[in-house]
């Protein structure tokens, strides 16, 4: 079972601390962190949405047909992917409790996050199965040339060399 970016934030509720009574005069209104929480809170949300820009830039890519910067990509996001894990990983070390309106503005982020690699998966599957299809009828195709009209005894054509998948060299 795969833990999501929602379930650790929702890891991250602060403990309920019951209620002592009345509170003396008027105080003003605790947002329920400290500063290390909101530059924390802030360097994930930073990072969720830069990677969401850059998952929707590379969907947009891929939409377009401008497949030239795929590698580029998958370095960014396996930097940020780095970046956003760090984050957790602190968070979780100091304790950090995200209270309801931190928590709420995380998960609106971390929905448009969802869409975005959902978007980009769809984009990168379908550029697979199109590569797949296009090595495959080249494959056939090289078979075909390669036949020479000869049958082996299991029904099977034999043809001069052996073709493959592997020494296909077919490149985007």
């Amino acid at each position: 079972m795969s833990v999501t970016l929602k379930d650790l934030i929702h890891e991250f509720v602060p403990d309920r601390i019951a209620e002592t009574g009345p509170a003396e005069g008027p105080a003003a209104p605790d947002p329920g962190y400290d500063g290390a929480t909101a530059l924390l809170v802030r360097d994930f949300l930073d990072a969720v949405e830069a990677l969401s820009a850059v998952l929707e830039e590379e969907s947009a890519c891929i939409a377009a047909g401008m497949l030239d910067r795929l590698e580029v990509f998958a370095h960014r996001k396996a930097a940020m992917a780095e970046q956003l894990e760090s984050s957790v990983l602190r968070a979780r070390d100091e304790g950090i409790r995200l209270p309801d309106d931190l928590r709420a503005m995380t998960l609106e982020r971390i929905d448009r996050l969802d869409r975005a690699v959902s978007v980009n998966a769809a984009g990168l599957v379908a550029l697979r199965k199109a590569v797949l299809t296009i090595n495959r009828n080249l494959l056939a195709a090289l078979e075909k040339a390669s036949s020479d009209g000869t049958y082996a005894r299991d029904g099977q054509a034999r043809r001069p060399v052996e073709l493959s998948a592997s020494g296909l060299n077919a490149s985007l």
